[in-house]
């Protein structure tokens, strides 16, 4: 295989067959559009092809989540031709841990390219401690859901959950059961992210346990069967954890595991590769899962990363766009940035954001990167950033940036990452020609250089910095690469090209 499947951040990601095609999702935390939809063919080549929202809170059934767009999960129902997402979010009008809620949506299986899906609201919900990572498995003419209650957010255990559902996935039916906890010495704090699969007589679980998404992560991975779904006897394998760290790959888990045509079982999970520290994000990695000789099906725990890094780069010629490329994002709580595409991408300003303006971004997939943009100047700022999160943000989406932009009488490298818009260094520049920017990012993502070029001329190193990329990173989330415009929300930015270029 070739890894990582999902390069960047793609936490949790989930994966199902529809004939010989697949797809896959992921978590979007705090940026829109919400919840990837990728496709493939091959387990190895995936194209970002929709989003379950792709409009954000907007294609919300009363647009009722705020923010913690966490663990998707697609599910095919043949009989009906559709395809269901399951996913969390936090319900705007309630506060604490209870908004942690899972909802619904569908979409005809032929749509999936190019229609929206039909959002049907919360329909997971515990009113102590919140609701999350719902999974759906279908048995014996059922259909079950399980969930998480996020115990470990309010002090109390961790369950898997499971319970029938209708068939439009509207309503559960009956009465909920647990399924199991983190029992076991090996299973620390808590237990979640479980997927369900069969397999001869059994019905089997892999599930994830500890912490899982910074720097002090230590997730781990186990797997446990049943013969009877609602027994509520659930045997753990002796040899778990059956996934851990390793010398590439760190906190690997919650995944979702795929039948091949040929009776192949192969499971999408997430982990950081132990290059990049935590600020590229979890990415999602695709491993065969081989029975043994004690009738166990397990990872072998060895994956390598070995996607080339030609692979990950971006290249965005806006001048012959019709509409936004689906790798670009916003801030999760805000509306999607006004645009059009005319000889460009022209970007409506603002001084959103802690006074950094309108951003958009896409996942960073190295450490090593430079990325550049060709910028007509005018009266508002208009340039390049990395974004991550505001220091001792309020939330992890609370979006703080360092960057460099020009507009026709000056060039300014700024950073906000501390609350507060501060000019690092400013030029008085008479610009009336395209100009390109670039920022080089290096030594691990610890050190940026700035450079501008006017037409006809050499690039100019214009200011250099140490960055603590630590510092920034934001909980559970990679740092993202992006545009900006700051200014006042009646002028535009024009933008001709982007390029993402990965060392």
């Amino acid at each position: 295989m070739i890894n990582p499947a999902l390069p960047g951040d793609n936490p949790d990601p989930s994966i199902i067959r529809v004939g010989k095609v697949y797809y896959a999702t992921s978590t979007t935390n705090e940026w829109a559009p919400y919840f990837t939809i990728y496709k493939s063919t091959d387990l190895k080549n995936w194209k970002l092809i929709n989003h379950v929202f792709p409009d954000g809170y907007k294609d919300m059934k009363n647009q009722w989540g705020e923010n913690n767009f966490w663990a998707s999960e697609l599910v095919y129902d043949q009989k009906q031709n559709r395809i269901y997402a399951y996913y969390t979010a936090h319900n705007r009008e309630t506060k604490g841990n209870p908004g942690l809620q899972c909802g619904t949506a569908w979409i005809d299986a032929d749509k999936i390219e190019t229609g929206k899906f039909t959002d049907n609201g919360p329909v997971i919900i515990e009113d102590e401690c919140g609701a999350i990572d719902a999974f759906e498995l279908q048995q014996n003419g059922k259909i079950y859901a399980f969930w998480k209650n996020d115990g470990n957010g309010c002090g109390k255990e961790s369950w898997i959950w499971k319970q029938e559902i209708n068939d439009s996935r509207t309503k559960l039916l009956g009465q909920k059961s647990k399924v199991f906890t983190n029992s076991q010495p090996w299973e620390t704090g808590l237990v979640e992210g479980a997927c369900f699969f069969t397999l001869g007589e059994y019905v089997y679980s892999l599930y994830s346990v500890g912490g899982c998404c910074d720097a002090k992560c230590n997730y781990k991975t186990g797997i446990a069967r049943t013969k009877d779904l609602n027994s509520g006897i659930w045997e753990k394998y002796s040899r778990n954890p059956v996934m851990v760290s390793n010398d590439k790959w760190n906190c690997p888990g919650h995944g979702t595991v795929v039948k091949t045509a040929d009776d192949r079982l192969f499971m999408l999970y997430h982990a950081f590769n132990k290059n990049y520290d935590v600020f590229v994000g979890r990415e999602g990695i695709i491993e065969e899962l081989i029975v043994g000789a004690d009738g166990w099906p397990v990872l072998h725990n060895a994956t390598l990363p070995n996607r080339p890094k030609a692979d990950l780069d971006f290249i965005d010629n806006f001048e012959k766009d019709q509409k936004l490329d689906l790798a670009w994002q916003w801030p999760s709580k805000s509306q999607r940035p006004a645009m059009v595409f005319n000889e460009g991408l022209k970007l409506s300003a603002s001084n959103e954001n802690h006074g950094l303006g309108t951003f958009l971004g896409q996942y960073i997939k190295t450490v090593n990167f430079s990325i550049s943009a060709e910028v007509n100047p005018g009266d508002a700022k208009t340039g390049i950033c990395l974004g991550g999160a505001i220091f001792k943000s309020k939330w992890p989406g609370e979006l703080g940036g360092i960057g460099i932009t020009v507009s026709k009488d000056s060039v300014v490298v700024f950073d906000n990452f501390e609350g507060n818009y501060t000019i690092l260094k400013a030029s008085a520049e008479h610009l009336t020609n395209p100009v390109q920017l670039k920022m080089q990012i290096s030594h691990d993502g610890r050190q940026i250089e700035f450079f501008y070029k006017k037409q006809a001329a050499e690039w100019l190193s214009f200011y250099r910095t140490d960055f603590l990329a630590d510092k920034y990173v934001p909980w559970g989330m990679g740092y993202r690469a992006g545009i900006l415009v700051k200014g006042n929300p009646s002028q535009t930015g024009t933008f001709s090209s982007f390029n993402l270029t990965n060392n």
